[in-house]
């Protein structure tokens, strides 16, 4: 797996050097001057609730689990910050951000498969997301080529939803095959090994799952976080000194988020989002440069963010760099 994750990466690399050279690395350059690092600390702080928005959905997901909102809103926090600053470990993120809950036994099964159900519905609220920027795309700009390739992302996404729905059954066995093998590669989540002495697999998911006014809020709140994101890109044209409309932004972060799917091999995205933004942004005249710019400011933000929380995470958390084998936090 880490070889196909060098080799994801690579490639990113070498889009990234093309997207810049195309670009003008100047230009852009002259292009990120404008945000400084005050521009960076606001759109670092605006993100923040955003990120707290979808702890809580998590939350929702989790159901009977003890742990209070916050705790996920930090292990939410953790979970992308590894993901962020990670690019080779696909899972590491993951794994982080449940050691984040500091849950044992029954509670920590719970938490494994809440955040797996929540990856389900965060994708999920993706597709209408998605389809109101293909409807924005086509007031704007409908003879544009962004359309079919946005369509796709979205047929794509539907696929990749419906699949673990229907196929759910047999979700079980597989959990269990991966809980085992991450148990095993990360002794602090040791604990996991017991896992039938924890419960049946099935039988907790069942029961996550026939909740659904609580799924239906966890996908509320990851909609209400995938618009957010747009404003968030609104903010970052505007502090670059490169403004554009609302309608614009949620086109450019719709498309951006579509076409991120046929990339989900690449590390981060690493290079693929860049070229995604000089897409989506030229259907409406923008340079490439500011296109790449507010790319590379978003990964700034989130670098930033990510070396922060992990820094936070390992200083209270001990065992995560000794890899101890232990069930409680900060021991």
């Amino acid at each position: 797996m880490k070889w196909r994750s060098a080799v994801g990466l690579i490639l990113g690399a070498a889009v990234l050097t093309a997207t810049l050279i195309y670009a003008g690395a100047g230009a852009v350059m002259r292009t990120l001057e404008g945000l400084r690092l005050s521009g960076l600390l606001v759109i670092a702080l605006a993100h923040l609730p955003v990120v707290a928005l979808m702890g809580i959905a998590w939350r929702q997901a989790a159901g009977s689990v003890p742990p209070p909102p916050r705790r996920f809103i930090w292990a939410r926090l953790v979970r992308d910050a590894a993901a962020e600053t990670l690019p080779f470990s696909q899972i590491g993120g993951f794994v982080l951000g449940v050691r984040a809950l500091c849950l044992e036994g029954p509670a920590a099964l719970r938490g494994v498969l809440s955040m797996s159900v929540d990856l389900i519905v965060e994708l999920g609220a993706k597709l209408p997301y998605v389809l109101a920027g293909v409807l924005a795309l086509l007031t704007l700009a409908p003879g544009s080529g962004l359309v079919l390739p946005l369509s796709l992302g979205l047929a794509l996404t539907a696929v990749a939803v419906a699949v673990p729905v229907l196929a759910r059954r047999r979700l079980g066995a597989a959990f269990q095959r991966l809980i085992r093998k991450v148990s095993q590669r990360w002794p602090v989540l040791a604990s996991l090994r017991r896992v039938h002495a924890h419960g049946d697999i099935n039988t907790v998911l069942d029961d996550i799952l026939s909740h659904p006014t609580r799924l239906r809020s966890g996908f509320a709140l990851h909609l209400l976080c995938w618009f957010l994101g747009a404003a968030e890109l609104w903010l970052v044209f505007d502090l670059l000194g490169k403004p554009v409309s609302a309608a614009r932004a949620l086109v450019i972060d719709c498309a951006v988020a579509g076409l991120r799917t046929f990339v989900f091999m690449v590390p981060a995205a690493a290079g693929v989002q860049e070229a995604s933004y000089v897409l989506a942004c030229a259907v409406f005249g923008i340079a490439p440069a500011t296109a790449v710019a507010a790319s590379l400011a978003r990964r700034a933000r989130d670098l930033t963010m990510g070396a922060a929380t992990l820094g936070v995470a390992v200083g209270t958390d001990r065992a995560i760099i000794r890899g101890r084998r232990v069930t409680s936090c900060g021991s």
